[in-house]
């Protein structure tokens, strides 16, 4: 489901000057009182909203020994209220706001892991729980220009599973994996968010202009709860940052873990000299306790550190000469603060974007000025620190969709639409991997681009007589400009050139359909990356009643499949297959 509310598109603006017979009626309304009753002021308030729950089982809870002892079959099991309130107020205001409250009970996951450290398990296990307004703006509208102000969220991209142009809100996305659409990961910002309504230009239609300006500071009192403390005192901020990292702890985490990174000469250090598991930092599962990239560069540079390197037989890429004393009072790999950018006016994130219509053409162009939502793993030279800082960045791009010209008699059966987007991002900060150099960070510039082919509710008879038939296939590529084989994780999540991989590539392909009136709704939708073959399959079937559209169900299926030893893409949740079921009720009190 698609949430409507906070719709941005543009409205042509109401006529000056109302027709007679409007006048006339007009005339009669103010003249005939007795006969018009008096109008409350509630009577344009609306609220409405839906009461959600969706429960998740482990498909082998076995294939799990890596990130925890837990053999609990249920994976998580959610309770979620949202409920929204419009308000008009005239012609030209309206006020709306959402709230989420979201349950999730205590998992044995969490309790197996840290039994020892209630402290941890409880953090974890009220991880997920959320009380909150989510989104509330007030909407004026003066001539051609509408202002919202408040906490938004907009897209300005069109990807259905990828994020190329929407690069406005970050994301939670610990709160996503699995079960949530990325509409619902965005984590809406504070702002003023205009729209200036422009005059045609020629062959250029539809043109307007929409700005936002995003100060710093951005409360967010959930989901910065993590058990490692990583937002300690800047939970007033957190909100300006994605939230985790599919994860809220590692070594093992919460839910949703990550494979770790696998043994390589020269970057990592197993501080028992034996490799052996996938994941080698977790202690429960009897791997090998190691230490990955950026945190090993001390091991190698630092002399007090350089003996437990000879000692495990490991190879020093650091030379003897550029070795020395370092100053590791605070640990000899320290990992923090987590540096979210200051509540400054230089911080203030800006962007604008203009759109058009060119025939039947629908182009924009936009600029967004920021700084990096995911942070990079730097390194205070000669000591033991290693901050997450978030570095700044700029965005530039442009976005298409047109309907796929060809002749009539095959419009009517396959009526396809292209979309395209392209963002080119200025140096984007990566984790260095040559020791040789004690900068910890390098940069390049990124090129993300996407191009999608859509067939939206095409006829076929052949399949279904009572419903039709809608597709998309999306090609994602993301594109390290300067990419060598000595730098990995890069901004925004990303893990390019982590084996020298200047692309990181990965294509989108959907498919459903409905029978019986739309009773039942099956959908295919699954993601191939072809870093080590690896598909992750998210079938689903929804069972929505004749009668009402006021409830449905869903139940469905996360499967994960990969060769990939290391961790990358969709591969980060291999194992961790699962079954879902979901039942929603939609209301509208008033």
């Amino acid at each position: 489901f698609r949430s409507h509310a906070g719709d941005l598109s543009v409205q042509n603006a109401a006529p000056a000057q109302a027709s007679a017979a409007s006048a006339v009626d007009s005339v009669f309304a103010q003249t005939n009182t007795l006969s018009q009753p008096e109008k409350s002021v509630w009577s344009n308030f609306h609220l409405s909203g839906f009461g959600n729950e969706t429960d998740g089982m482990w498909v082998n809870p076995s294939n799990l020994k890596q990130y925890t002892p837990s053999r609990n079959s249920l994976a998580f099991s959610r309770t979620w209220l949202q409920t929204d309130e419009n308000f008009q107020l005239g012609a030209d205001n309206s006020f709306f706001m959402r709230e989420w409250f979201v349950y999730e009970p205590p998992l044995p996951y969490n309790t197996a892991n840290y039994g020892a450290h209630a402290d941890m398990a409880q953090s974890l296990n009220s991880f997920y729980n959320q009380y909150t307004v989510r989104d509330a703006w007030w909407k004026l509208s003066v001539g051609p220009l509408t202002l919202y102000t408040g906490n938004q969220i907009v897209v300005w991209g069109q990807s259905l599973a990828f994020r190329v142009g929407d690069v406005i809100n970050p994301v939670d996305t610990t709160w996503n994996f699995g079960f949530a659409n990325l509409e619902q990961s965005r984590i809406p910002q504070w702002m003023l968010h205009p729209i200036l309504n422009l005059p045609d230009f020629g062959a250029l239609t539809s043109n307007f202009l929409e700005g936002v300006i995003i100060p710093g500071f951005q409360p967010m009192w959930n989901s910065v709860n993590y058990a490692d403390g990583r937002y300690a005192g800047e939970y007033n901020v957190a909100g300006r940052v994605n939230n985790g990292f599919a994860s809220a702890l590692h070594a093992p985490s919460a839910i949703f873990d990550e494979h770790y990174p696998y043994m390589y000469p020269g970057r990592t250090i197993s501080t028992n000299g034996v490799y052996s598991g996938s994941n080698a930092t977790s202690t429960a599962s009897g791997g090998a306790n190691m230490i990955a990239a950026p945190f090993s560069r001390q091991f190698y540079t630092c002399n007090q550190l350089n003996g437990l390197v000879a000692a495990l037989h490991q190879k020093n890429p650091v030379p003897v000469n550029q070795r020395r004393n370092c100053d590791l009072s605070q640990g000899a790999v320290n990992i923090g603060a987590w540096h979210v950018p200051a509540v400054t006016f230089g911080n203030m994130e800006e962007g604008v974007r203009f759109h058009t219509l060119l025939g039947s053409t629908e182009l924009t162009a936009l600029f967004f000025n920021t700084q990096q939502y995911y942070p990079v793993i730097s390194w205070v030279p000669y000591t033991g620190n290693n901050p997450a800082v978030y570095e700044p960045t700029q965005y530039a791009g442009v976005t298409m969709d047109r309907p796929v010209p060809m002749p009539p008699s095959l419009a009517e059966y396959f009526p396809f639409v292209a979309r395209a987007e392209m963002v080119y991002e200025n140096h984007a900060p990566f984790v260095n991997f040559n020791y040789t150099e004690p900068n910890a960070i390098r940069y390049s510039d990124m090129v993300t681009y996407m191009l999608a082919l859509d067939l939206d509710q095409a006829y076929a008879p052949w399949l279904t007589k009572t419903g039709n038939l809608s597709a998309n296939f999306e090609f994602y590529d993301q594109i390290q400009m300067d990419g060598v084989n000595q730098s990995m994780q890069g901004p925004d999540g990303s893990d390019l050139s982590v084996n020298g991989q200047k692309n990181e590539v990965n294509m989108l392909f959907n498919i459903g359909t409905s029978y019986w009136w739309n009773a039942v709704a099956p959908t295919w939708t699954m993601i191939y990356d072809p870093h080590g073959t690896t598909f992750a399959f998210f079938p689903s079937v929804q069972l929505n009643p004749p009668w009402t559209n006021k409830y449905f169900a869903r139940i469905g299926l996360i499967y994960v499949m990969s060769s990939a030893i290391d961790y990358i893409g969709p591969a980060f949740f291999k194992g961790q297959n699962m079954i879902t079921i979901s039942g929603q009720y939609n209301f509208s009190a008033l």
